[in-house]
């Protein structure tokens, strides 16, 4: 189930691109990144770094606004503050973002602001926490749905490449766990870059 919601998750961005190319100003490309994810709810949760891999689209048709839709893999979990104990969470992640660029079309250099919603499709799970409970994939719910702030810019490196970057906050709207005897959500932060070719 796992695996169909993870690639579900895929398909659903490769239907958008198709749909969002057939208009002008839309661009492709990989990204990477670094993140540090907690769960804050466990007593002593301390971060834990992980990265980032996928791909993104941008879209805008209009001076300072635009769309940009992401689907990458995102390691996250938590350490936690003074024990070897941690939690490592394997999840594939669709945020959808409306983009607010600072200034005109046309500059080399755009700063953007960025805001909205995601879903993250648990692809994995394990670790322990303090209190010695083990977990697996099995405890913790398949989807999380969560939001996401972020800040950046593109800056144009030639007629057809832009380097994106992105410095994000995120976490989750709801409990992660599957029942309410615990009740987690996630939370990261996080430095992705990428490249963005135009799309014909």
């Amino acid at each position: 189930m796992k695996k169909l919601l993870s690639i579900s998750a895929v398909l659903i961005a490769l239907i958008t691109i198709p749909n969002l190319a057939k208009a002008q100003d839309t661009s492709w490309g990989p990204m990477i990144g670094v993140n540090g994810s907690s769960i804050p709810d466990f007593p002593l949760s301390a971060n834990k770094t992980g990265v980032n891999l996928g791909a993104f689209l941008n879209h805008s048709k209009h001076e300072h606004l635009g769309l940009k839709v992401e689907a990458f893999y995102s390691q996250m979990g938590s350490n936690f503050n003074g024990f070897e104990d941690k939690i490592e969470m394997h999840y594939i992640q669709v945020p959808l973002y409306g983009v607010w660029y600072l200034n005109d079309k046309g500059n080399d250099f755009r700063p953007k602001i960025m805001l909205g919603p995601y879903l993250g499709f648990l692809a994995g799970a394990s670790g322990s926490n303090t209190s010695g409970n083990n977990f697996t994939g099995e405890n913790f719910k398949s989807i999380d749905f969560g939001g996401k702030a972020a800040a950046g810019f593109n800056w144009k490196l030639n007629p057809k490449i832009w380097l994106n970057t992105e410095f994000y906050f995120g976490g989750s709207f709801a409990n992660i766990y599957k029942t309410d005897i615990i009740n987690i959500k996630n939370q990261n932060l996080g430095l992705n870059l990428g490249l963005s070719f135009p799309v014909k």
